[in-house]
């Protein structure tokens, strides 16, 4: 017993001793750690160099934003410098195509703008050519359309051609070339959507509505207004309650807003991009790098280097239709002024000329026109004041005659009135002895 308990004490104290060498040798280790820490070339075999004396070091840089690229460059290194090398000459058309109607060769170019443009100095003209106006047109060739009636409204040369699938831009920049004698080289088309387009991805235009436009059920009335897209198309379309010539000045006042915002919001280095965005809508023989120097002309030009001009002229009716028959004498002027060109338009296209030559057809086909109106007076009795007594086939029949021989009249044209004046004599005469009708 007096054994196990000896035991038990040493195995005590042997516990004691150990526990102590442990708490020695941490603090032994302490120290030396310490020692070492403290005087660190100890830890070597040899000196650490002494460090030199401290130099106030230069500030870590921070990362600076990119720079935004230069508008300037970024359309100089995209722009076609041949192409710049001399005044360049662009038609533009704004082909009467809608989102309801697809065929483009079918349709007419209710916008026909000329625009010139001199790189050497940034100057831009815009000359708009109404669309009524009463020429000669011309295919592709130089040579007339047809000899025998070279005579008609200058927006049908593009359906003349067979629209934008065959040679509709050829023919119209030819008509336009003897026009005004000067090289049509390029042209851009677009339809009705590529307005709406290109206004909304510039988020709209501010503009001073000077008139109530009402289409299709939208109404944009007076007053200084943010215009989106289709607000600028229907403000651009509008016609009714104006003419043609008002219109012309509501849309090159539109598009020299357009420009102005462009400028302002420095958004003109986005129309390469903006173009390759609606290009789907677009018929151009400009390549993207000749857009892209436009772009520069427009960056780099003065709002004050742009003028703008229509093709003068007076309003007639000829043979049924409203003309714009052109001021020959004003157009050299014109001419001279933009382009520095002395040239002779051709006299048979003036408004003097065109007048002289309807009075002479007048006098020449006077005979007709008086038998025309005659029978057409008797028709127009008979199916107005005698309606009752007829029947539906003879009236149906004399109503038809009526009507082609009121556009024969109308038109003054020799050949539609010995085409229609004869049947409608006819007709009356055998609906009143028919039933018994006693005109005068």
């Amino acid at each position: 017993m007096e054994k196990e308990k000896k035991n038990g004490i040493n195995k005590k104290l042997l516990l004691i001793i150990i526990v102590f060498a442990v708490i020695l040798g941490a603090v032994i280790f302490a120290l030396s750690f310490y020692g070492a820490i403290s005087d660190p070339e100890s830890l070597f075999d040899e000196p650490i160099p002494t460090a030199a004396p401290a130099v106030d070091a230069a500030p870590t840089p921070t990362a600076e934003p990119t720079p935004t690229p230069n508008p300037d460059d970024v359309l100089s290194a995209q722009s076609d410098e041949e192409f710049m090398s001399r005044r360049t000459n662009i038609l533009v058309l704004g082909i009467d195509e809608s989102t309801e109607r697809e065929d483009w060769g079918s349709f007419r170019t209710d916008t026909i703008l000329l625009v010139s443009v001199d790189f050497s100095d940034n100057d831009v003209c815009m000359v708009s050519i109404p669309r009524d106006s009463y020429v000669k047109l011309y295919n592709a060739n130089g040579e007339l359309v047809n000899p025998l009636l070279p005579y008609n409204k200058i927006n049908s040369a593009f359906s003349a051609g067979g629209g934008a699938q065959k040679k509709g831009f050829e023919y119209t920049m030819t008509t336009i070339e003897q026009l005004m004698g000067i090289n049509v080289d390029y042209y851009c088309a677009f339809n009705m959507n590529v307005v709406k387009d290109v206004v909304n991805a510039m988020g709209g235009v501010d503009y001073e509505v000077d008139v109530e436009v009402n289409m299709n059920g939208r109404t944009l009335s007076p007053g200084f207004q943010h215009l989106d897209g289709q607000g600028v198309l229907d403000y651009c379309r509008q016609r009714k309650g104006s003419s043609d010539i008002a219109r012309i000045d509501r849309q090159q006042r539109m598009l020299t807003a357009i420009l102005e915002q462009l400028k302002s919001t420095n958004q003109i280095v986005n129309l390469p991009t903006i173009y390759t965005a609606v290009q789907d809508n677009i018929m151009t023989n400009l390549s993207f790098k000749q857009i892209s120097s436009l772009s520069l002309v427009a960056l780099r030009m003065d709002m004050s280097q742009l003028s703008r001009y229509t093709v003068e002229g007076k309003a007639m009716d000829i043979y049924g239709k409203s003309c714009w028959c052109v001021y020959t004498a004003e157009l050299e002027k014109l001419v001279d002024d933009i382009w520095g060109k002395n040239i002779t338009v051709d006299p048979e296209i003036d408004y003097k000329y065109i007048l002289a030559q309807i009075e002479t057809n007048r006098q020449l086909i006077a005979a007709e026109l008086n038998r025309g109106i005659l029978a057409y007076n008797k028709a127009y009795t008979l199916l107005h004041d005698y309606k009752d007594y007829i029947d539906g086939d003879s009236y149906d029949a004399l109503k038809a005659y009526a009507k082609a021989l009121e556009d024969a009249i109308e038109k003054e044209s020799k050949e539609e009135l010995d085409m229609y004046t004869p049947p409608v004599e006819q007709l009356c005469y055998s609906i009143c002895n028919q039933f018994g009708i006693q005109l005068y």
